[in-house]
């Protein structure tokens, strides 16, 4: 009790070293999920079906409460993703305390607790901290003994609601739930049941029939029935990442049997060579050990975790409970490759597969725990001398003397080398630890550092600043609606900074002016520019002033996949404001590429650019106004 006390303070603990981390804007891989969560039940459905990653029902659900409860701030929102990573720390130490000693335990549970990585994600709007939690609670749960067929039914409708707040915990129940109805085990409850006085003989038989297969089912449906129905109902409605290149990396699908064998070995090494195992090794945007710089360190320490890995797969095979985890680790990691087939989840050491970590973390550490007591008994037997008469002369005492001598011999270093390489291999095991805690090193230094595309608040909290009845909001880019409707819809954070310097169309600083028609308590802008008037420049900074003004309803706004191919030319002709209308167009920073086009575009309809300002890593924001010719006509 006290270690799992010590471990969850831990995690406790980091988090609130970290606690600036927590309070930076929402960036772009976070901002999308609350935009959903948020949907009224009218649109909710519908929303949804475009998602960027499926998500599960129970983690919206979390993610909704926290919104409601505390608002919409971005601290509340991580809530639902730093919580659990107490709950993965103690959770991590009970399974690796179940199956191995103490010392092994511990090691697990703060390699996982305090692996810089797992940290980061503990600290963003992603559920994957959520993920590898459930996913223990599903393994400890289908170990547990139960005394009754009532109570393996309520453990298993446990197992299936944990399936309705993680998505991948369907991974681990269909090999699980395969397992039981294919090979039922002795005991009258499944994997981890007691054995009963009556017809011993025929349970250690070990003989499947169709009764038994048929209970192990029965038994097991509550867990694979609500799993299966969440993931048929909920889940393949949010499947419009298959259309997406971005995981086509890590996908089995479109790949010949060579690139296909390549592949998977390409991964399970990336898999073995994490710190922990399973951690993601690819996404830029998330910090990472500082051993991952170094192939040599890479190779050392992914060697020494196969190994482990292996041994522990030894180790744990022998007991009915170690079998659950590797039945539910192996099972997983085919059931993910399966779905990569069909591009419905990446393989490999990914973020969406941190659910693994913690498994395969307890697994390694069971094996490298077997392995140092093999170094010890090795150790121990290099010591000790042949006794005369071992060896195969028999009846000569001489002749046997010696040739157990030279046998002993051989012995003892048969038993020194496997000692040294058994001791070399757990060292090199046990730098692991180091290693995923190195990944705090960086985390602390970026704490504060800037993410891409998080400064949508901002930019939507300044289009209120400047919106007035009869403009038109135009937002481009094909990975800006989510997050602008986010912003400008439901965000209750307000500006990171309320100074917006801004430049006239000719690119100088609109010095020491007012902005282009700041909204004042929504009853119209204090001063207002001549249409189609460009605004000299000149020294200081330009200040949008002025409370924030209501949020621009969406039948205001057009969003535009794409920038530069017409669409903004298309959208003023079809939508252009009134004559005392303007333009407020936003271009995400991943599409500023075709602003000149969409620019020339807005020109050729009569609406030139007259207010500009960049949100750094984000987007432009630009205020247009109706050109020196339309602005005539209009007079």
């Amino acid at each position: 009790m006290l270690a799992v006390v010590v471990v969850s303070l831990l995690a406790v603990a980091v988090q609130a070293v970290l606690w600036e981390r927590f309070r930076q804007p929402l960036w772009y891989d976070e901002l999308w999920r609350p935009h959903f969560v948020a949907e009224p039940p009218g649109t909710f459905w519908s929303e949804l079906s475009v998602a960027n990653t499926p998500s599960a029902i129970g983690s919206m659900g979390l993610l909704r409460v926290c919104g409601d409860v505390f608002g919409w701030h971005a601290w509340a929102l991580r809530l639902p993703s730093a919580v659990p990573l107490v709950a993965l720390a103690a959770g991590t130490w009970l399974l690796a305390r179940r199956l191995t000693g103490r010392t092994a335990a511990f090691t697990a549970a703060l390699t996982v607790t305090l692996g810089g990585t797992v940290v980061d994600l503990a600290s963003q709007v992603k559920p994957y901290t959520l993920d590898a939690t459930c996913a223990l609670a599903v393994v400890m749960l289908w170990m547990r003994a139960a005394s009754t067929t009532r109570a393996l039914l309520w453990s298993r409708f446990a197992v299936g609601v944990l399936a309705l707040f993680s998505l991948p915990a369907v991974f681990l129940i269909v090999p699980l739930t395969v397992v039981d109805v294919a090979r039922p085990l002795p005991g009258p409850y499944g994997w981890a049941g007691r054995r009963t006085a009556a017809r011993p003989a025929a349970r250690r038989a070990f003989r499947p029939t169709v009764r038994a297969a048929v209970r192990a089912a029965l038994c097991d449906a509550p867990a694979a029935v609500i799993a299966g129905l969440h993931a048929a109902l909920f889940v393949l409605h949010q499947s419009g990442q298959r259309a997406s290149t971005f995981w086509d990396d890590h996908f089995l699908a479109g790949r010949g049997l060579p690139d296909g064998i390549r592949f998977i070995a390409d991964q399970l090494a990336a898999t073995a060579a994490g710190a922990p195992p399973g951690i993601d090794r690819y996404d830029p945007n998330l910090v990472h050990p500082l051993t991952d710089s170094s192939d040599p360190a890479v190779i050392v320490l992914g060697c020494a975790v196969a190994i482990t890995f292996l041994a522990g797969v030894v180790t744990l095979a022998r007991r009915p409970d170690g079998r659950v985890l590797l039945v539910a680790t192996g099972g997983a990691e085919l059931m993910v490759l399966a779905a990569s087939a069909g591009r419905y989840w990446p393989f490999g050491a990914v973020r969406t597969n941190v659910f693994l970590v913690p498994l395969l973390t307890v697994v390694a550490a069971a094996g490298a725990a077997a392995l140092a007591r093999t170094a010890r008994v090795a150790w121990a037997g290099a010591g000790v001398a042949g006794r005369p008469g071992d060896g195969p002369s028999g009846g000569d005492p001489a002749g046997g003397r010696a040739a157990g001598g030279r046998a002993a011999g051989w012995r003892r270093t048969a038993a020194g080398l496997l000692a040294a390489v058994t001791a070399v291999t757990v060292l090199a095991a046990a730098a692991v630890p180091a290693a995923a805690v190195s990944a705090l090193h960086p985390l602390w230094e970026e704490r504060g550092d800037r993410r891409p595309i998080d400064l949508m608040v901002d930019a939507t909290v300044t289009a209120r600043r400047l919106h007035r009845p009869g403009d038109l909001v135009v937002v481009g880019g094909r990975l800006a609606r989510a997050g602008w409707l986010y912003g400008m819809e439901v965000s209750q954070d307000g500006a990171s900074d309320d100074r917006t310097p801004g430049q006239d169309a000719a690119g100088q600083s609109t010095a020491g002016q007012d902005a282009p028609a700041a909204n004042t308590a929504g009853q119209g802008p204090t001063r207002q520019d001549a249409p189609g008037q460009e605004r000299p420049g000149g020294p200081g900074a330009d200040v949008v002033t002025g409370p924030v003004g209501p949020r621009v309803p969406r039948s205001s706004t057009v969003f535009l996949t794409a920038i530069g191919d017409g669409g903004v030319g298309r959208a003023l002709t079809r939508r252009a404001p009134g004559p005392e209308g303007r333009v407020l167009l936003f271009v995400l920073a991943y599409d500023r590429r075709g602003t000149g086009h969409a620019l020339d575009e807005a020109r050729a309809v009569g609406w030139c650019p007259a207010w500009t300002h960049d949100f750094e890593l984000t987007g432009t924001l630009r205020v247009l106004t109706p050109c020196g010719h339309r602005a005539d006509n209009a007079g």
